[in-house]
């Protein structure tokens, strides 16, 4: 009796220590997941805004060439022509992150494939044992 009890702790000391190691697991994979979406974000955020900032500088001093060197009755049309192709290119921008934004895997995608996959071959296991 005193050999089954020990066999029966041996046994939930082991399936404790398997969840625990699985746990510890998804945690990792979680936290991995984490770190690559935080680098993901901080690099994307540097370079669109250094890249806006260098591309509307250089296009204002651009305009500012342009309107100099034009002719003072044409100067209120370079003007307006300007701001409207400034307009659309920033409506695109605009579309295109958004666009970006949403091809993207959910926060946790594969932390998430994973935990149902244990989920699955655990419900297996336990419809097989009943047997």
């Amino acid at each position: 009796m005193a050999g089954e009890s020990a066999g029966i702790v041996g046994d939930v000391k082991g399936l404790a220590a398997t969840g625990l190691r699985a746990v510890r697991t998804r945690l990792e994979l979680l936290a991995i997941e984490i770190s690559e979406e935080k680098a993901w974000m901080v690099r994307l955020l540097a370079v669109a805004v250094t890249g806006l900032y260098l591309v509307s500088f250089g296009l204002l001093l651009a305009v500012f060439a342009l309107v100099l060197w034009a002719p003072e009755e044409n100067r209120p049309t370079i003007l307006a022509c300007c701001a409207v192709v400034f307009l659309l290119l920033g409506g695109a921008g605009i579309a295109y992150v958004a666009s970006a934004s949403r091809g993207r895997n959910s926060l946790f995608h594969d932390t998430v494939a994973v935990l149902k996959g244990d989920e699955r071959a655990l419900s297996q296991g336990l419809k097989g044992t009943g047997d």
